[in-house]
Formats: C-alpha cells, sequence, structure tokens
C-alpha cells in the first residue's frame, strides 16, 4: 500500500499533465471555428495578392505565347499560397496576419516555436486540407489538419484570458504541484475543447478516488467530471 504522505502517481501526474496525444495540459488548444476563422482573413488577404498576380501573368501571356505560360501561371498561384502562409509562420514566429488577428499560434507539441523546416512541411499539403483538414479537425481532440500532423505542430489560443480560480479544500499532503494541475484544469475548462477537457477531468477524479477516496465523499456529480472536481475543491471546507 502507497504511504499517503506521497504525491500523487507519477503515472497520473505524467498522463494528466500532458493530457490527450502527450500534449501539456496548460496548452489552450485553438478550436475549430477560430482556425476557420484566422484563414477567411488570411484568404482574402491572399485573393488580393492572387488578383495580382493574374494581371501580371496576362500581361505576360499577351507578351510571350505558348502553352509554357499556364504551367508558370500555376507555378506562381501555389508560390503565392505557399509562400504566404509559410513565409509569415517564420518570419512571425508561427503566425500569419489571420491568425495574429485572431490571437492564434502555431507551436510544437511541447509548446515551443516549431523549426523554420516544421512550417515550410506544415504548409506543404495545405491542398489536400482543404479537401480534408476540416474533418480531421473535427475528429481529432487537438484539431489538427494533416499539415500539422506532418509536421508535429498544434495551433493555440495567445494570451488566453483565464480565471484565477480559488482552492478551499484540497486533498491532504498534497504538494504543489497536485494543486497547480488542477487549478490549471480547472482555469482553462471553458477554453478547452470540452471533450478533452472532460476526459482529463475524468482521469484526475478517478486517481483521486484511488489514493483520497474520502475528499469526494458527498460531492454532487451530476454536472460530470470538470463540475465534480469544481465542486470538490472549491467547496467551503467540511
Amino acid at each position: 500500500m502507497r504511504d499517503p504522505g506521497d504525491a500523487l502517481a507519477p503515472e497520473m501526474a505524467a498522463e494528466t499533465l500532458l493530457g490527450l496525444d502527450n500534449v501539456p495540459l496548460e496548452l489552450p488548444i485553438a478550436g475549430i471555428g477560430s482556425r476557420v476563422l484566422a484563414a477567411v482573413l488570411d484568404y482574402l488577404i491572399q485573393l488580393a495578392l492572387q488578383i495580382v498576380w493574374v494581371l501580371v501573368f496576362l500581361a505576360l501571356g499577351a507578351v510571350w505565347g505558348g502553352g509554357w505560360k499556364y504551367v508558370l501561371y500555376v507555378a506562381g498561384a501555389f508560390s503565392i499560397d505557399w509562400v504566404y502562409f509559410a513565409g509569415f509562420e517564420v518570419v512571425l514566429a508561427g503566425r500569419t496576419p489571420g491568425k495574429k488577428a485572431l490571437r492564434l499560434r502555431v507551436v510544437t507539441r511541447e509548446g515551443g516555436t516549431p523549426a523554420a523546416s516544421a512550417l515550410l512541411v506544415r504548409n506543404l499539403v495545405r491542398l489536400a486540407d482543404f479537401v480534408i483538414g476540416v474533418p480531421l479537425m473535427v475528429l481529432d481532440p487537438l484539431a489538427r489538419r494533416l499539415g500539422d500532423r506532418l509536421a508535429g505542430t498544434i495551433v493555440v489560443h495567445e494570451h488566453a484570458a483565464g480565471q484565477d480560480v480559488l482552492l478551499r479544500r484540497i486533498p491532504e499532503r498534497w504538494q504543489a504541484a497536485d494543486v497547480a494541475l488542477v487549478e490549471s484544469l480547472l482555469a482553462r475548462s471553458t477554453e478547452m475543447e470540452a471533450v478533452r477537457a472532460e476526459n482529463l477531468a475524468r482521469r484526475l477524479v478517478g486517481w483521486i478516488e484511488k489514493d483520497r477516496p474520502g475528499f469526494l465523499d458527498g460531492v454532487d456529480r451530476s454536472g460530470g467530471p470538470v463540475e465534480t472536481l469544481r465542486r470538490a475543491f472549491q467547496a467551503e471546507k467540511r
């Protein structure tokens, strides 16, 4: 039997702190809605650039004939699309104008700034993501499209507006890291994908039931795992 003075089991801390797919819990994953809106803003800018390229292409076509000019047009249109997204993300540390407006940023799975090579790779399959990107984001708890999966990146909210969480009671002999884990989940649960938040809360409730079973006695669990944690930790001391 484990010493009750120990912190939460290491496997619990690793599993829950990393959350789903080994991504740290504190990363506020951007959902499909904000991702799509940022893309719409970027493509409005792209539309202007593509119109300019069409005008340049027509001017060149009037001077130079031959079928090669159509190959040139397709290559130019693809380059504008790829250079726009990849170039801005490299220069602006994971942001495009659209992402910057929505306060989104591309990061690594650990929350760091991706290498330029990763940002170049994630934008190579953008054409394929026009078809399968949204379905992949809907089905993935981390809202990753194909490019994110290939590059090992995720998109998060920058400086997400969190809220201070007051824990009025904690299990006996818990350590600071254990308390911070609960605070992080409760503070960010409204920003996270609902399925991910409930999944993480369910794991945490399970470990509390195993290691500190009396702590949850008398707690109303009708609102789901996240609300169960909130009621348990924010209730007045009994």
